[in-house]
């Protein structure tokens, strides 16, 4: 494409013609033929009335005049000159379509009475002007014109075929043969005269759809299709009987049609497409402005931001960080062994590297953050509003991961890793300098403990987040290789001292590191997602360990499993509980899930209709750690639980603390209101139990009973166990 006024360009339009229209107008006149004619109401004039007709022939006229307006006004050098044919041939059709309506029959007198005759010469005569000028246009189109010399030269010619009309309709008449015989209808002259404006504008519908689709300098289609709604226009007028009836109105409503396909084209070429194509200009420019832009702050071949945007960025991070109180992380990124890939492979294959790379750690990342190149094999990593040194573990564990697995490259299987070192503001510097710096420091310091690594720049947060690395990665092998075990610890009545049933304790007996607690590993476990099926192997060993235990002869214990929060919302819990109790044999009413109240807050709709498919299941629910959540009492009347679980770190200091004691007191007296069962936690000392007992609360469990013991080691304690000889229980 040129910008040059001076030189034509095609125009680029929806190549279709309107077939769904022209079907319809056709199938409307197909309809209308086969109607009889007194159906439509013919001869009383309310089909086409004098007004209706006025009004259709003065919106074709305004059509025609816009037409010609547009291609006139619009003309600059270099457009087609067949636009402006068609804009001078319109004008004239305008000018003749007025002399028709003013010599419609029923109209005053214009010159000479008005009479049919009067009015269908006028009529011909203007159709006639506009199908020789759709002609000419579709078969012999004419040059851009140049100069103002030939465009007016067009004008003057169709300022005088329309005088020459006008002169010869009005004082000739008697020239022309008869058109029409009232009561009688059209003489064969006018049908022959019509079937000729037929055949004319057929012969142009056809030169238009041969030019469409080419390299023409306007739009052929649309006059393809006004050339063919012409020919049904002048259809319906060689067929009526009244200027009244029904084929009247089609043709002067088809003829309206026909004129706006020729304007939206002489539009389109005219006005449209030249802003189109400014602007088309305008964005091309304003692209190549903002790619030279774009440029000049990103790195050519990975599309990241290059050192600079990365600075600006920081800048910004920190700039956040420092008016919310936040912490921003900057991690710097070097590749491991880089420079062999471009030795022995060539640097189109360490491009493809760095592209992958660099794709990899885009989806890593959260759109708040920034990753940039830093150049060569080096990339940072701009990590904003982080709550911690864990948080930023995480997000760069997953970038190790994802750089570990396999890119393929000219047919070879390449799997890279990185030295990462990171930085956090304001801990380790107060600007991108010292920041960068310091990651540097610590990116050396991990390649030089063995590469494929992270590390911190403070060797405190360094050393917390390997510990929680080595954590996160033992996880999924201690669950492949059969690591986690379960401990139960009992749960007696307090009034009675019988034994009730057992909570299952998970525990991770790790080879080399032994007995890992669960506030070690949980709370990873929770994060990265393996609490689910974690918690899915805990259900189903606890159910069949208790299986075993009633096929024993006790089979009045019941097993209480506690469910992580991230298990309950992510995991398929009815679908666990029911595949766990079928597996096992074990009663439902012999299982209780113990939640914490945050499960149940978290999303109170969906945790309702869980709960109540649990319940009608027929197992037994608990709140754990009551009271030291949302406290909210609502969904104790909402959620049907049967046990609230009062948190140890009440009952530790009962005997001592009179907010501890009065806390006990209200949650039993909230329990015992709402025919709930209380059971409480970490009870050490037989005075514990006995103020316990005191104040209602029905059950306990804690080390004054026994310590959480392996299923091999309950077996003889329960045997040891004897509630008719204790006040208290049997030392674990």
């Amino acid at each position: 494409m040129t910008t040059s006024s001076e030189t034509p360009v095609a125009v680029a339009l929806n190549d279709r013609l309107p077939w769904p229209l022209l079907g319809a107008l056709t199938a409307l006149l197909v309809v209308c033929s086969l109607v009889p004619d007194w159906l439509f109401g013919a001869h009383t004039g309310s089909v086409f009335p004098l007004t209706l007709h006025t009004v259709t022939e003065f919106v074709a006229i305004v059509a025609a005049f816009l037409v010609f307006f547009i291609a006139w006004h619009a003309w600059v050098p270099g457009q087609p000159g067949t636009i402006t044919l068609i804009g001078c041939g319109f004008l004239a059709v305008g000018l003749v379509d007025f002399g028709h309506t003013l010599s419609y029959k029923g109209m005053p007198d214009f010159i000479t009475p008005a009479d049919p005759e009067k009015a269908i010469r006028f009529w011909l005569a203007a159709r006639y002007i506009s199908v020789l000028t759709l002609m000419l246009a579709a078969w012999r189109p004419v040059l851009p014109l140049r100069s103002e010399r030939a465009r007016w030269g067009m004008l003057v010619v169709a300022i005088v075929l329309s005088v020459l009309t006008y002169v010869v309709q009005l004082y000739f008449p008697h020239a022309w043969p008869a058109l029409f015989v009232e009561g009688k209808g059209l003489t064969p002259f006018k049908v022959g005269a019509e079937a000729g404006v037929v055949a004319l504008a057929a012969l142009a519908a056809w030169g238009f759809y041969r030019s469409r689709g080419s390299q023409e300098l306007f739009s052929a289609t649309q006059l393809c299709a006004a050339s063919l709604i012409t020919i049904l226009s002048e259809i319906c007028l060689m067929q009526y009987a009244s200027v009244h009836d029904v084929y009247m109105l089609l043709g002067h409503v088809y003829k309206i049609i026909a004129y706006f396909y020729i304007y939206r084209a002489v539009f389109v070429t005219s006005v449209s497409t030249p802003y189109q194509r400014l602007h088309q200009e305008i964005q091309e420019r304003v692209q190549a402005e903002a790619r030279i832009e774009f440029l000049a702050y990103h790195d050519a071949l990975t599309q990241l931001p290059n050192r600079d945007l990365t600075r600006d960025r920081m800048v910004q991070a920190i700039a956040h960080a420092r008016r919310y109180k936040r912490l921003t992380a900057l991690v710097f990124i070097d590749l491991d062994n880089f420079k062999s890939v471009n030795d022995t492979l060539g640097h189109a294959a360490g491009d493809v590297l760095l592209k992958t790379v660099a794709n990899r750690l885009r989806e890593q990342v959260r759109e708040v953050d920034t990753v940039g190149r830093q150049g060569g094999d080096e990339f940072l990593l701009v990590l904003k509003d982080v709550h911690d040194a864990e948080g930023v573990s995480a997000v760069v564990g997953k970038l190790v991961e994802a750089l570990q697995q396999p890119i393929h490259v000219e047919g070879h299987e390449l799997v890279t890793t990185a030295s990462i070192g990171i930085a956090m503001f304001p801990h380790d510097g107060e600007d991108f300098d010292a920041l960068l710096q310091k990651a540097d420091t610590a990116m050396y310091r991990a390649k030089s403990e063995g590469r494929n690594t992270y590390r911190f720049f403070d060797e405190r947060m360094n050393a917390e987040a390997l510990d929680r690395l080595h954590i996160r990665n033992g996880l999924r092998k201690a669950l492949d290789c059969g690591q986690f075990v379960l401990h139960y610890q009992p749960q007696i009545d307090l009034r009675s001292g019988r034994l009730l049933g057992v909570e299952a304790l998970v525990r991770w007996q790790h080879p080399e590191w032994g007995m890992v607690a669960p506030s070690q590993f949980i709370p990873i476990a929770e994060e990265c997602g393996l609490i689910v099926p974690l918690g899915q192997w805990v259900v189903k060993e606890a159910c069949l360990q208790a299986a075993r235990w009633h096929a024993s002869g006790w089979s009045d214990l019941t097993m209480a499993v506690n469910l992580s929060a991230v298990q309950f919302q992510r995991g398929d819990v009815e679908e666990t509980i029911q595949a766990a109790l079928s597996a096992s044999g074990l009663p439902a009413w012999a299982l209780e899930l113990e939640l914490t109240e945050s499960v149940l807050m978290s999303d109170p709709d969906a945790v309702q209709g869980r709960l109540h498919a649990l319940t009608a299941m027929g197992v037994q629910l608990a709140i754990d750690d009551f009271g030291t959540g949302y406290s909210s009492l609502s969904y104790l009347k909402r959620f049907a639980v049967n046990k609230l679980k009062i948190d140890q770190s009440f009952v530790r200091e009962l005997a001592r603390n009179q907010e501890d004691m009065a806390i006990v007191r209200a949650i039993i007296q909230i329990a015992t209101s709402l025919g709930l069962e209380t059971i409480a936690e970490g009870v050490e000392t037989e005075q514990a139990a006995s103020l316990l007992r005191e104040l209602g609360c029905e059950q306990a469990q804690g080390y004054w009973i026994a310590r959480p013991m392996t299923a091999e080691a309950f077996t003889p304690w329960r045997q040891a166990y004897s509630p008719a000889n204790e006040t208290g229980a049997v030392p674990a």
